[in-house]
């Protein structure tokens, strides 16, 4: 097997911050769709996750063998991975979005085993959804995200991996 095939199935789901966005069309000139790149960040993701960038991440961003999870260096930068998922599902406050987008994926790590996730989705919405999308900004919504089914995946798909509501903190 791979290690693409070896890799966890990306999905996290709960509260996440709309940061800001960019809105676009894209596409040849006479067949222009809109197009909005949506920059979300996740509090208190579960370290599990780790597992989707690299199997070595987690023992990396917390140190020690106890418990608390300590984290490593408070000085550290975020850590970035250039992974792509391509064809994900995705669903902001009550609109749902097929074949997203997620990239520039972001990790800041906190004490007990938790991090901070950012990430770019980028989504086809109709001119309605972009106003909801934009009178959300700066505000925290229930979103998902799912990437495709992976077909080497046995058993169905993994639960999502959720925020730990107790670590988050309000921006």
């Amino acid at each position: 097997m791979t290690e693409t095939q070896n890799r966890p199935h990306f999905k996290v789901s709960g509260l996440a911050g709309i940061k800001h966005l960019n809105v676009r069309k894209e596409g040849l000139d006479n067949e222009k769709i809109l197009a909005v790149d949506v920059k979300l960040e996740f509090k208190g993701v579960d370290r599990r996750l780790c597992a989707f960038f690299d199997e070595a991440l987690e023992a990396f961003l917390w140190r020690g063998n106890t418990d608390a999870l300590i984290e490593r260096n408070v000085y550290m930068h975020p850590v970035a991975y250039a992974n792509e998922i391509t064809g994900a599902s995705v669903t902001i406050g009550r609109h749902s979005y097929m074949g997203c987008d997620v990239k520039k994926f972001s990790m800041s790590p906190q004490d007990g085993g938790v991090f901070t996730l950012s990430c770019s989705v980028s989504l086809n919405p109709s001119a309605s959804e972009v106003s909801d999308l934009a009178k959300m900004v700066q505000d925290d919504a229930n979103v998902t995200i799912e990437g495709p089914p992976d077909l080497f995946t046995f058993g169905g798909v993994p639960e999502a991996v959720q925020p730990n509501p107790s670590r988050s903190r309000n921006v």
